[in-house]
């Protein structure tokens, strides 16, 4: 019997003297942190890849996808009836190009058919086209008679022309004594010791800032017309010109940062230096949609000193993009920030379809 157990005790004394199994628990410890490790490295991989995925989706439907938001009806009858002069009063039924069939209820304006007639406030030359002579006398011998006219209208347009306008003042003195000269006095100007008229220094303003003419081009326009004038010379009009018109400017800056109720936005815009250089400037709109005024205000930079500025005494509502600028105005109490709902839509439609943890990666886009 003693033999027997001696094996035994010697190989228990064996195990339990021995290092391996505390060398598999640091094993297995070891094995389960690095598949921890994994398991959190795979949940950030499938994420990222699902925040890349959706970010796919949102720029192909942004390069292939409709561009055009639906709008609802009611909305856009709710939007004209505030617009009107009398309050309440209804808008006319809108036709919408939704691709919809228009429901019981809905009238659809159908344009009649045929051209559009000319508008009645436009000048009218008539030319009128005889017949001959020998026309006019019937085979029975007899002279015919006018019954009526066949009328055509159609539009012509006459070039614009320069001119140039002499104003003679008149001089008068006393033939015996030689003396008591008295002249006419001089019309007012627009700018004073120009050559240019008012309706030039106007056709100037409107063709730069309404039909986005650059003055190169108007210097070439005259100069088809034989006359010469220089783009340093139509730079000074358009300088002097915007001085001239300051206190309007001015005026209508106060009227619009005393409204209660403004949207802002900017653009950028590109300026024009010599040498052949370029810089990238802002021009701020700012539109008091109750009053119905506007004012464009161009700043070099895009820093936000430029809607400081401009705001300075404006206390109200203020109905702009995230831009950061705007911040520190938020931050005096004087005005409310109200979201823009386009970047509104914008978020949501980013948002829609993706995975809530996804949702501030998504928002970025």
């Amino acid at each position: 019997m003693r033999r027997r157990l001696v094996p035994w005790i010697a190989f228990a004394y064996h195990v339990g003297m021995s290092d391996e199994p505390a060398r598999d628990i640091d094993d297995l410890a070891a094995a389960r942190t690095l598949i921890a490790t994994l398991y959190d490295e795979l949940t950030r991989v499938q994420r990222e890849n699902a925040s890349l995925r959706h970010q796919l989706d949102l720029l192909c439907q942004r390069l292939f996808g409709k561009k055009s938001e639906r709008v609802s009806p009611d909305q856009l009858r709710l939007a004209f009836a505030q617009l009107t002069n009398e309050p309440g009063a209804a808008a006319e039924p809108i036709e919408m190009d939704s691709g919809e069939r228009p429901g019981p209820g809905r009238r659809r304006r159908i344009p009649p058919p045929g051209r559009r007639p000319l508008p009645e406030a436009l000048p009218r030359q008539r030319v009128e086209i005889d017949v001959p002579e020998a026309d006019k006398i019937c085979a029975c011998g007899h002279r015919k008679t006018r019954i009526g006219e066949a009328v055509t209208e159609k539009l012509e347009f006459v070039p614009a022309s320069l001119r140039v306008i002499e104003t003679a003042r008149l001089k008068y003195a006393c033939p015996h004594c030689h003396e008591g000269v008295v002249e006419a006095p001089a019309p007012p100007q627009a700018l004073e010791k120009s050559l240019a008229g008012e309706g030039l220094l106007a056709h100037v303003m409107v063709s730069k800032y309404v039909d986005h003419l650059p003055l190169y081009r108007l210097e070439r326009i005259f100069l088809r017309q034989g006359v010469d004038l220089s783009r340093t010379t139509l730079c000074g009009w358009v300088a002097n010109v915007a001085t001239a018109l300051g206190p309007i400017g001015d005026e209508l800056r106060r009227q619009v940062s005393a409204a209660t109720y403004l949207q802002t936005d900017d653009t950028p815009v590109t300026i024009l230096e010599q040498p052949g250089g370029s810089r990238k400037g802002r021009l701020w709109t700012y539109l008091d949609p109750i009053g119905r005024q506007v004012v464009f205000d161009a700043t070099p930079t895009h820093e936000r000193d430029g809607p400081a500025v401009f705001l300075a005494s404006f206390v109200g509502d203020l109905q702009a993009d995230a831009y950061t600028g705007y911040d520190a105005l938020y931050a005096t109490g004087r005005m409310r920030e109200i979201g823009c709902w386009l970047r509104r839509s914008l978020d949501h439609r980013c948002a829609r379809g993706a995975d809530r943890r996804l949702d501030p990666a998504a928002l970025r886009c």
